[in-house]
């Protein structure tokens, strides 16, 4: 059997790395310090930011865990530090290694942002037993980007994602504290929006084609 370099690349990244954010583009990364809060060690805003949608976002990233909790948030403006109080989407849990693509993700309805406005995602996972493990993207919003085409944000065969049962932060411990900063409120202050809102648009971006996984 073949492989070709791409895929085999994409292989030997999801099988040695915890996880890392391909789209929007990662801050940083570095594997020894994912764990550190907010932003894996990348503390400083990249001077290249994504642009990304209003409404109907997409997030790809490699799983290198046959499964994971994933949640992902939201700090507004140039330099938001460790402000990530705004809920994009509340706990899933996926299963399977390598490409995973989340799209159809929408900022909750008491958000008003334009286009042109800053602002940074933070993506967690429960991959280390002693707290969550932290990507960051810094984007502009933009009323005029396009989708992302599948070789940027796409989903491996067997991948799948669910709402995640405990609804745990993806960065509790094992002895159930939170680590990092202050967990994001669930109030409309926060942004955040209920459990079914916040995942039930969540759709994936398959090899075969597009699906839309109900929950």
């Amino acid at each position: 059997m073949k492989y070709s370099i791409t895929a085999l690349v994409a292989l030997a990244s999801a099988a040695t790395a915890h996880f890392t954010l391909g789209y929007p583009a990662v801050r940083g990364f570095d594997e020894d310090k994912l764990g550190q809060f907010p932003c894996g060690s990348f503390d400083t805003v990249s001077a290249t930011r994504t642009p990304w949608p209003l409404t109907g976002g997409s997030i790809g990233l490699e799983m290198g865990h046959v499964s994971s909790t994933i949640q992902v948030t939201i700090a507004f403006g140039n330099n938001p530090g460790s402000s990530f109080n705004t809920i994009l989407k509340r706990p899933i849990s996926q299963n399977g290694l390598g490409s995973f693509c989340m799209t159809g993700i929408t900022l909750p309805s008491n958000v008003n942002v334009t286009s042109g406005s800053n602002a940074t995602i933070q993506v967690i996972t429960n991959g280390d037993p002693s707290g969550g493990l932290y990507n960051c993207a810094d984007i502009t919003f933009s009323s005029t980007v396009t989708e992302p085409s599948s070789d940027v944000c796409r989903n491996n065969t067997g991948v799948t994602a669910t709402v995640a049962a405990s609804q745990r932060q993806p960065n509790e411990t094992t002895s159930g504290s939170t680590t990092g900063g202050a967990t994001p409120s669930p109030t409309a202050k926060s942004g955040a929006v209920n459990l079914h809102a916040g995942v039930s648009g969540l759709i994936l971006a398959g090899l075969a084609g597009v699906f839309v996984v109900v929950l």
